[in-house]
């Protein structure tokens, strides 16, 4: 019997297919978001999801705007900085549990997959299960209501996310090149600098990518930490124009798409570096992009 085997044409057709339906379930609801946000509140429940506004208009854009332009920023002003520190406290958290395990002391390696457990556990804990630890604490801080609480918050969840990322990226770092390092004298901190951080670049942004898109999407901390309406960031701002009489969908649809701009644009722009490292962590390759 015949082995059957797909020629490169065929497999270049299906890799393009597999791909333009990945691309459509990525577009389709971006669009369906701005077409309805620009339809009129009649047009958007008489007319189906998909059809263009006859009469496209900007009002309910301007009018989601007025109300989002400030949790906008305060999603920018947590959001960004928290997850560039995220990723590169958990990057050298990875770098120290990659340390731990390449070492020849038993000890050390139960040392390395005790703490790197611990880690993992806190990744993959549900947020309602320490809600009222957290928010005693910040209470008792003085955090609760503070930008300094959501901070704090992200970062107790998101620099073991961060770590149990990055340490699949530093298990295929070339071990040579690191033992050479500390043959030659050079520190962890150095090595990790002048070494780890240049092989690990894919990841790096891999990490940070996911980071941003997590907590930018974040709705139930900034929920429970912030009564006040000011410091509400966008995930929370946007549920408010779900009301609970009656909803103004092409409001939503509008609210959807301004709150959905910002990872939008990180992810265009950085998105190739984001599949570099997902193809350098699938191949075990190195190097920086």
């Amino acid at each position: 019997m015949s082995e059957f085997r797909i020629g490169p044409t065929a497999k270049a057709f299906l890799h393009q297919l597999i791909l333009a339906i990945f691309v459509v379930a990525w577009v389709v609801p971006i669009y369906a978001m701005a077409i309805n946000g620009l339809k009129s509140e009649f047009d958007v429940t008489s007319t189906p999801v998909f059809i263009p506004p006859l009469h496209p208009s900007l009002a309910a854009f301007a009018s989601v705007w007025s109300e989002l332009n400030v949790p906008l920023l305060n999603s920018i002003i947590v959001v960004i900085p928290v997850s560039v520190i995220a990723t590169f406290i958990g990057a050298m958290a990875a770098y120290y549990f990659y340390i731990l395990s390449t070492s020849k002391s038993k000890s050390l390696g139960i040392l390395s997959n005790t703490i790197f457990s611990l880690i993992a556990l806190a990744t993959f804990m549900p947020y309602q299960a320490v809600v009222i630890p957290l928010t005693r604490i910040e209470a008792n801080w003085g955090l609760l209501n503070t930008y300094g609480g959501v901070i704090f918050a992200f970062s107790l969840f998101y620099i073991p996310t961060a770590a149990l990322l990055m340490s699949m990226f530093m298990a295929v770092l070339p071990r040579d090149i690191i033992d050479a390092s500390r043959i030659d004298g050079s520190s962890d901190l150095r090595t990790f600098f002048k070494i780890v951080v240049p092989l690990t670049v894919p990841g790096l942004i891999s990490t940070l990518i996911f980071n941003i898109i997590e907590m930018w999407n974040n709705f139930f901390i900034p929920l429970v930490l912030f009564n006040v309406a000011k410091q509400t960031l966008i995930p929370v701002a946007v549920e408010s124009f779900t009301g609970g009489y009656g909803t103004l969908y092409n409001d939503s649809f509008a609210a959807a798409f301004l709150a959905s701009i910002i990872p939008l644009l990180i992810f265009i722009f950085l998105g190739r570096y984001f599949i570099r490292g997902l193809v350098t962590l699938g191949t075990g390759g190195k190097g920086a992009v």
